[in-house]
């Protein structure tokens, strides 16, 4: 009775989540467009390759939550438009949560247009059509009409009227994304956005129950003092979703190990990074990246502080992620960062 039990509010839980708030990262800063089509091609190279594996709730779960994201975007056709750039891209997440493998898959593809606004400021247009897809494996559920004085016979009937086991439904979101480069020394970047703007509805109940559509923020500065090998990468970013909110703040400290070549460009630095951030009333999160060119490795940890402490034991996530940002020729650059 105790897996009916446990097994029943974990799905409950996972799918009243998925009406609520998107799956969030701990180091979104190395992919906004994930959550911003306005940031596509505004990466640090050419193109950027990106990908994450989140993992959590293993102290509170017998099962642990699992997410898995990956985009690529690009500039396009900066030599062929005299006042900026096209940006395209793809994305993909997949979350796989609780006994009832409840599974969510998500397909992006971000386009947007830049203009060059005066000498140092993009400013990214965009629209993020895609597909919003959940599932969830009837066969791991148990239910108490299933049960016998010998365990579970799932060849009963459940009694239960979930409806669909999967849902697929085609999703819109748009953003706007600011990029400027004020001095040498010296890059912000700020972006709004707004994720399921059609509202689809998602349930497996045979009731009406849409997705919230989902209102984010982004700004981020890039900081290299004269004279030094440290550098500063202040972010805060942060989410509406319906009753509920997200918003997470801190910095990265950045030593280079090998500064960049003025003559060959950022492809021969080497640097590793310190951040400390706070994920509003839930968790504090450290991490670490290291740069060797246009290859970046980063890991994070989250200590949860909420009010699941008792039952997680202040553990929270592991996150790592892996970015890849080579250089080409081209008309708009992105700053320097070693």
């Amino acid at each position: 009775m105790k897996k009916l039990v446990l097994g029943i509010v974990v799905v409950l839980v996972c799918l009243s989540a998925s009406a609520q708030q998107d799956r969030h990262f701990s180091m979104a800063f190395a992919a906004p467009v994930l959550k911003n089509p306005g940031a596509a091609g505004h990466g640090l190279g050419s193109l950027q390759a990106f990908t994450c594996y989140r993992t959590q709730w293993w102290t509170a779960s017998a099962t642990p939550f699992r997410t898995i994201a990956g985009s690529i975007d690009a500039k396009i056709l900066q030599n062929s438009l005299s006042s900026g750039f096209m940006g395209i891209g793809a994305n993909f997440i997949n979350d796989v949560s609780g006994d009832g493998k409840y599974t969510l898959n998500i397909v992006q593809v971000p386009i947007n247009y830049t203009l060059q606004i005066g000498k140092d400021h993009l400013l990214g247009l965009g629209l993020q059509p895609g597909m919003y897809m959940q599932s969830i494996n009837e066969g791991a559920l148990y239910f108490e009409n299933q049960w016998t004085n010998q365990g579970f016979n799932q060849a009963m009937s459940s009694g239960e009227n979930l409806g669909a086991f999967n849902v697929s439904k085609f999703d819109l979101g748009a953003g706007v994304y600011y990029n400027a480069f004020l001095k040498d020394n010296f890059n912000f970047q700020a972006g709004i956005s707004s994720l399921h703007l059609t509202a689809q509805q998602v349930s497996f109940y045979n009731v009406a129950e849409k997705l919230y559509r989902n209102f984010s923020f982004y700004s981020t500065a890039h900081i290299w003092p004269d004279n030094t090998n440290i550098s500063y990468h202040p972010a805060i970013w942060g989410q509406v979703q319906g009753p509920n909110f997200e918003i997470i703040a801190g910095c990265n400290f950045e030593y280079a190990i090998k500064p960049v070549s003025r003559h060959t460009g950022y492809f021969d630095g080497m640097a590793i990074s310190f951040g400390t951030y706070y994920r509003v009333n839930d968790a504090f999160i450290a991490n670490i990246l290291y740069k060797a060119g246009p290859l970046t490795a980063g890991v994070s940890y989250d200590a949860n502080v909420s009010r699941l402490t008792q039952a997680t034991n202040s553990v929270g996530a592991v996150e790592v992620f892996l970015q890849f940002n080579p250089t080409f020729e081209q008309k708009y650059s992105a700053p320097r960062i070693n």
